[in-house]
């Protein structure tokens, strides 16, 4: 099992850390982890887009962090379109949804923005409200807050796509470095 003390893990932990401080977009920054550290198709990152900041950055739906990884553990697991006429539960997504669910749920104390930012802030924005989003942003949501929740939200995802076999295909800190 990987952990955030081993080189995956940290590495997953740090790419989306960081991601979600850069583009500030926490579905996309849990995406852009997977893109980075296991090769997921880069056109997840565009679809994930409208699930950041609570859905469509109002503060008030799903987690992105949690979002963007269901999108993922979907990518590597779910059924494709070839086999549509296949029931779904015959493929490993479900399963591992409501795996990865029930550990984010039990760690962050809900699966929705506003319970999320009051475990985080002890307090809830409204992020479609300029001036509560300028706050939500001065109070360390991309410098910090937001960023451990995208971080532990890739960890798990690059526990999970280990664990079930996908292959780690980049390394956040080589790329960093090229980069730098």
């Amino acid at each position: 099992m990987v952990s955030q003390s081993d080189g995956v893990g940290e590495s997953a932990y740090l790419c989306g850390y960081d991601c979600e401080g850069t583009c500030r977009g926490c579905a996309q920054a849990t995406v852009a982890s997977a893109i980075i550290m296991f090769g997921a198709d880069k056109t997840l990152f565009k679809i994930a887009d409208g699930f950041s900041g609570g859905i469509a950055v109002q503060g008030t739906g799903l987690c992105g962090a949690l979002a963007g990884s269901i999108m993922v553990i979907s990518y590597f697991f779910g059924r494709d379109y070839d086999h549509r006429t296949r029931s779904a539960s015959e493929f490993r997504a479900r399963e591992l949804v409501r795996q990865f669910r029930k550990r984010f749920d039990e760690t962050f104390q809900g699966e929705t923005c506003p319970i999320i930012q009051n475990y985080l802030f002890g307090k809830q924005y409204r992020l479609d409200e300029p001036q509560e989003k300028k706050a939500f942003e001065k109070d360390g949501a991309h410098t910090g807050k937001c960023n451990s929740v995208v971080g532990t939200a890739s960890l798990w995802l690059a526990e999970l796509l280990v664990k079930e076999g996908v292959l780690q295909t980049g390394n956040y800190e080589s790329m960093k470095v090229e980069n730098d």
